[in-house]
């Protein structure tokens, strides 16, 4: 089978695509309201496995396992160069 050749405007697209649902992927949220926390705040875990924003965590009578602090997107992927030994 042959394929037809795509378009550059269609793999502007997919390539739009992929790239957006892979930062959705990696993104932070709370497992009760869904919300996507805010740069700065503190997300808590929990022993199953639960992540929580700050305003729902109140509600759980257990104590977090973590808390950790949402960072920016930039500075997940940010990487350092260290020089070879």
């Amino acid at each position: 089978m042959r394929r037809q050749p795509i378009s550059e405007a269609d793999l502007e697209r997919q390539l739009l695509r992929r790239s957006v649902s892979s930062l959705h992927a990696d993104r932070l949220c709370c497992d009760r309201c869904r919300r996507t926390p805010l740069v700065g705040e503190v997300v808590y875990r929990y022993a199953r496995g639960r992540t929580l924003c700050a305003l729902c965590s109140p509600r759980r009578r257990e104590q977090p396992v973590a808390s950790i602090p949402v960072r920016h997107g930039e500075e997940i992927r940010a990487q350092r160069l260290t020089p070879r030994v």
